[in-house]
Protein backbone atom coordinates (compact mmCIF):
# COMPACT_ATOMS: atom_id res chain seq x y z
CA UNK A 1 0.00 0.00 0.00
CA UNK A 2 2.71 2.40 0.99
CA UNK A 3 4.71 1.50 -2.58
CA UNK A 4 1.35 2.03 -4.05
CA UNK A 5 0.95 5.25 -2.53
CA UNK A 6 5.13 6.35 -3.38
CA UNK A 7 4.55 5.48 -6.76
CA UNK A 8 1.52 7.44 -7.13
CA UNK A 9 2.92 10.55 -5.18
CA UNK A 10 6.48 9.82 -7.94
CA UNK A 11 4.69 10.02 -11.50
CA UNK A 12 2.15 13.24 -10.06
CA UNK A 13 5.97 14.95 -9.43
CA UNK A 14 7.04 13.41 -12.56
CA UNK A 15 4.03 14.84 -14.48
CA UNK A 16 3.87 18.08 -12.97
CA UNK A 17 7.91 18.31 -14.05
CA UNK A 18 6.87 17.00 -17.54
CA UNK A 19 4.49 19.95 -17.95
CA UNK A 20 6.66 22.40 -16.30
CA UNK A 21 9.47 21.81 -18.71
CA UNK A 22 6.75 21.07 -21.77
CA UNK A 23 5.54 24.84 -20.65
CA UNK A 24 8.88 26.17 -20.46
CA UNK A 25 9.50 24.45 -23.45
CA UNK A 26 7.03 25.99 -25.35
CA UNK A 27 7.44 29.12 -24.65
CA UNK A 28 11.08 29.41 -25.37
CA UNK A 29 9.94 27.79 -28.76
CA UNK A 30 7.67 30.99 -28.69
CA UNK A 31 10.20 33.34 -27.99
CA UNK A 32 11.95 31.95 -30.86
CA UNK A 33 9.44 32.03 -33.51
CA UNK A 34 9.11 35.46 -32.54
CA UNK A 35 12.78 36.40 -32.75
CA UNK A 36 13.31 33.89 -36.21
CA UNK A 37 10.11 36.11 -37.46
CA UNK A 38 11.32 39.44 -36.53
CA UNK A 39 14.54 38.57 -38.05
CA UNK A 40 12.94 37.50 -41.18
CA UNK A 41 11.17 40.66 -41.24
CA UNK A 42 14.05 43.00 -41.00
CA UNK A 43 15.68 40.74 -43.67
CA UNK A 44 12.42 41.23 -46.17
CA UNK A 45 12.44 45.32 -44.88
CA UNK A 46 16.74 45.01 -45.94
CA UNK A 47 16.20 43.52 -48.58
CA UNK A 48 13.22 46.16 -49.80
CA UNK A 49 15.04 48.79 -49.04
CA UNK A 50 18.11 47.66 -51.24
CA UNK A 51 16.12 46.87 -54.50
CA UNK A 52 15.20 50.46 -53.66
CA UNK A 53 18.78 51.50 -52.96
CA UNK A 54 20.02 49.42 -55.88
CA UNK A 55 17.28 50.91 -58.42
CA UNK A 56 18.24 54.41 -57.28
CA UNK A 57 22.00 53.58 -57.61
CA UNK A 58 21.83 52.16 -61.08
CA UNK A 59 19.58 55.40 -62.38
CA UNK A 60 22.40 57.58 -61.01
CA UNK A 61 25.11 55.30 -62.12
CA UNK A 62 23.12 55.11 -65.70
CA UNK A 63 23.01 59.29 -65.43
CA UNK A 64 26.51 59.55 -64.73
CA UNK A 65 27.18 57.18 -67.38
CA UNK A 66 25.60 59.34 -69.52
CA UNK A 67 27.07 62.53 -68.19
CA UNK A 68 30.98 61.21 -68.60
CA UNK A 69 30.61 60.22 -72.41
CA UNK A 70 28.38 63.87 -72.64
CA UNK A 71 31.85 65.32 -71.05
CA UNK A 72 33.93 62.83 -73.16
CA UNK A 73 32.55 64.12 -76.35
CA UNK A 74 32.33 67.96 -75.35
CA UNK A 75 36.19 67.58 -74.23
CA UNK A 76 36.96 65.75 -77.58
CA UNK A 77 35.36 68.57 -79.20
CA UNK A 78 36.83 71.32 -77.49
CA UNK A 79 40.29 69.91 -77.64
CA UNK A 80 39.47 69.32 -81.94
CA UNK A 81 38.39 73.50 -81.87
CA UNK A 82 41.18 74.32 -79.44
CA UNK A 83 43.25 72.53 -82.06
CA UNK A 84 41.30 74.59 -84.91
CA UNK A 85 41.68 77.95 -82.98
CA UNK A 86 45.36 77.61 -82.93
CA UNK A 87 46.52 76.52 -86.06
CA UNK A 88 43.92 79.67 -87.08
CA UNK A 89 46.01 82.03 -84.35
CA UNK A 90 49.00 80.85 -85.95
CA UNK A 91 48.17 81.28 -89.44
CA UNK A 92 47.30 84.75 -88.36
CA UNK A 93 50.12 85.41 -85.98
CA UNK A 94 52.20 84.45 -89.50
CA UNK A 95 50.09 86.71 -91.44
CA UNK A 96 50.24 89.30 -89.24
CA UNK A 97 54.36 89.41 -89.36
CA UNK A 98 54.08 89.43 -92.65
CA UNK A 99 52.37 92.14 -93.20
CA UNK A 100 54.43 94.01 -90.64
CA UNK A 101 57.30 92.76 -92.79
CA UNK A 102 55.98 94.05 -95.69
CA UNK A 103 54.64 97.39 -93.90
CA UNK A 104 58.60 98.36 -92.66
CA UNK A 105 59.41 97.66 -96.36
CA UNK A 106 57.14 100.15 -97.52
CA UNK A 107 58.01 102.41 -94.97
CA UNK A 108 61.46 101.76 -95.70
CA UNK A 109 61.19 102.42 -99.43
CA UNK A 110 59.05 105.71 -98.61
CA UNK A 111 61.19 106.80 -96.32
CA UNK A 112 64.03 106.64 -99.20
CA UNK A 113 61.65 107.82 -101.56
CA UNK A 114 61.25 111.21 -99.54
CA UNK A 115 64.57 111.54 -99.25
CA UNK A 116 65.28 111.46 -102.61
CA UNK A 117 62.13 114.08 -103.27
CA UNK A 118 63.69 116.17 -100.54
CA UNK A 119 67.36 115.72 -102.47
CA UNK A 120 65.55 116.65 -105.61
CA UNK A 121 64.00 119.96 -104.49
CA UNK A 122 66.84 122.18 -104.95
CA UNK A 123 66.93 121.30 -108.43
CA UNK A 124 63.63 121.91 -109.63
CA UNK A 125 62.32 125.26 -111.83
CA UNK A 126 61.14 128.28 -108.51
CA UNK A 127 57.71 127.91 -108.76
CA UNK A 128 58.12 124.03 -109.00
CA UNK A 129 60.03 123.85 -105.42
CA UNK A 130 57.20 126.18 -103.65
CA UNK A 131 54.37 123.92 -104.58
CA UNK A 132 56.82 120.74 -103.98
CA UNK A 133 57.92 122.47 -100.54
CA UNK A 134 54.63 122.66 -99.37
CA UNK A 135 53.49 118.97 -100.16
CA UNK A 136 56.88 117.63 -98.30
CA UNK A 137 56.31 119.45 -95.70
CA UNK A 138 53.10 117.14 -95.22
CA UNK A 139 55.11 113.74 -95.40
CA UNK A 140 56.95 115.03 -91.71
CA UNK A 141 53.52 114.84 -90.61
CA UNK A 142 52.55 111.34 -88.57
CA UNK A 143 50.45 109.88 -91.11
CA UNK A 144 50.10 106.32 -92.33
CA UNK A 145 52.27 104.92 -94.88
CA UNK A 146 49.49 105.06 -97.56
CA UNK A 147 48.84 108.61 -97.04
CA UNK A 148 52.51 108.67 -97.40
CA UNK A 149 52.57 107.06 -100.59
CA UNK A 150 49.06 108.91 -102.39
CA UNK A 151 50.92 112.49 -101.28
CA UNK A 152 54.26 111.00 -102.95
CA UNK A 153 52.76 110.10 -106.08
CA UNK A 154 50.60 113.94 -106.13
CA UNK A 155 54.21 115.44 -105.48
CA UNK A 156 55.62 113.46 -108.02
CA UNK A 157 52.77 113.83 -110.86
CA UNK A 158 52.76 117.81 -110.56
CA UNK A 159 56.38 117.50 -111.55
CA UNK A 160 55.54 115.23 -114.71
CA UNK A 161 53.06 117.15 -115.65
CA UNK A 162 55.35 119.90 -115.51
CA UNK A 163 57.76 118.65 -117.26
CA UNK A 164 55.87 117.87 -120.35
CA UNK A 165 55.02 121.10 -121.22
CA UNK A 166 56.32 125.05 -121.69
CA UNK A 167 55.24 126.98 -118.39
CA UNK A 168 54.85 130.82 -117.63
CA UNK A 169 55.10 131.96 -114.17
CA UNK A 170 54.60 135.92 -113.50
CA UNK A 171 56.80 136.76 -110.41
CA UNK A 172 59.51 139.46 -108.52
CA UNK A 173 63.36 138.53 -108.97
CA UNK A 174 65.94 140.14 -107.13
CA UNK A 175 68.03 141.08 -110.05
CA UNK A 176 71.90 142.04 -109.42
CA UNK A 177 72.55 145.25 -111.04
CA UNK A 178 75.87 145.48 -109.77
CA UNK A 179 78.54 143.81 -107.36
CA UNK A 180 76.56 145.66 -104.43
CA UNK A 181 73.44 146.74 -105.42
CA UNK A 182 69.97 143.96 -106.15
CA UNK A 183 67.03 145.07 -107.61
CA UNK A 184 63.78 143.35 -107.74
CA UNK A 185 61.66 143.14 -111.04
CA UNK A 186 58.65 142.39 -111.67
CA UNK A 187 59.36 139.96 -114.55
CA UNK A 188 57.82 136.59 -116.96
CA UNK A 189 59.38 133.19 -116.62
CA UNK A 190 59.42 130.63 -119.16
CA UNK A 191 60.26 126.87 -118.52
CA UNK A 192 60.71 124.53 -120.70
CA UNK A 193 60.41 121.28 -118.74
CA UNK A 194 62.06 120.64 -115.67
CA UNK A 195 65.62 121.85 -116.94
CA UNK A 196 65.72 125.26 -118.77
CA UNK A 197 63.78 128.70 -118.32
CA UNK A 198 64.56 132.08 -119.39
CA UNK A 199 62.77 135.18 -117.67
CA UNK A 200 62.67 138.77 -118.89
CA UNK A 201 61.20 142.15 -117.55
CA UNK A 202 58.26 143.58 -119.34
CA UNK A 203 60.48 146.65 -120.89
CA UNK A 204 62.92 144.21 -122.08
CA UNK A 205 65.55 145.38 -119.97
CA UNK A 206 66.19 142.58 -117.83
CA UNK A 207 66.30 139.07 -118.94
CA UNK A 208 68.24 135.88 -117.93
CA UNK A 209 68.57 132.13 -118.04
CA UNK A 210 68.52 129.15 -115.68
CA UNK A 211 69.15 125.80 -115.37
CA UNK A 212 68.95 122.59 -113.35
CA UNK A 213 72.43 121.47 -112.17
CA UNK A 214 73.21 118.87 -109.51
CA UNK A 215 73.71 122.03 -106.97
CA UNK A 216 70.28 123.26 -107.51
CA UNK A 217 68.88 126.08 -109.65
CA UNK A 218 71.09 128.35 -111.23
CA UNK A 219 69.69 131.51 -112.96
CA UNK A 220 72.61 133.75 -115.12
CA UNK A 221 71.42 137.56 -115.77
CA UNK A 222 71.81 139.37 -118.97
CA UNK A 223 75.20 139.42 -120.64
CA UNK A 224 76.22 136.62 -117.66
CA UNK A 225 72.85 134.18 -119.39
CA UNK A 226 75.17 135.14 -122.43
CA UNK A 227 78.33 133.50 -121.58
CA UNK A 228 76.66 130.43 -119.65
CA UNK A 229 75.06 129.90 -122.94
CA UNK A 230 78.10 130.58 -124.85
CA UNK A 231 75.62 132.38 -127.56
CA UNK A 232 73.61 135.81 -127.25
CA UNK A 233 70.44 135.86 -125.91
CA UNK A 234 67.87 137.77 -127.18
CA UNK A 235 66.07 139.85 -125.37
CA UNK A 236 63.11 140.35 -128.26
CA UNK A 237 63.22 137.23 -128.96
CA UNK A 238 61.77 135.99 -125.27
CA UNK A 239 59.21 139.11 -125.49
CA UNK A 240 57.74 137.39 -128.53
CA UNK A 241 57.33 133.75 -127.12
CA UNK A 242 55.64 134.78 -124.50
CA UNK A 243 53.14 136.88 -126.51
CA UNK A 244 53.08 133.38 -128.68
CA UNK A 245 52.20 131.44 -125.24
CA UNK A 246 49.51 134.48 -124.53
CA UNK A 247 47.86 134.53 -127.86
CA UNK A 248 48.57 131.23 -129.44
CA UNK A 249 46.91 132.25 -133.23
CA UNK A 250 50.13 134.25 -133.22
CA UNK A 251 52.24 130.90 -133.44
CA UNK A 252 55.21 131.27 -135.22
CA UNK A 253 58.98 129.50 -135.11
CA UNK A 254 61.31 131.19 -133.64
CA UNK A 255 64.89 130.22 -132.09
CA UNK A 256 66.41 130.79 -128.29
CA UNK A 257 69.31 129.30 -126.86
CA UNK A 258 69.20 126.21 -124.33
CA UNK A 259 72.56 124.53 -122.58
CA UNK A 260 72.20 120.74 -123.15
CA UNK A 261 75.22 120.29 -121.17
CA UNK A 262 78.14 122.51 -119.78
CA UNK A 263 80.44 121.86 -123.18
CA UNK A 264 77.91 122.25 -125.96
CA UNK A 265 74.66 124.43 -126.37
CA UNK A 266 72.19 124.53 -129.10
CA UNK A 267 69.55 126.76 -130.23
CA UNK A 268 65.82 125.76 -130.51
Amino acid sequence: MKQSSLCCVLYSAFTMLSFDVLATSNQTLTELMDQWLSIESQKGQLQRNWTIQKRSLEQKLSLLKTEKAALKSLLTQSSHEKSELDTQRLDLVKQQNTLEQAQQIVSNQLQQTSNVAFALLPQLPPPLQVVWQEKLMLLKQNVSSSEKLERLLTTFTLVSEFDERIALNRTSMAIPINNDTVQNVLVTQVYLGLSQGWYISDDGHFYGYGRSNLSGWTWWHNENADKALEQTLNAQGLLHLIDIMQNPTKASFLSLPIKINVNKAVSE
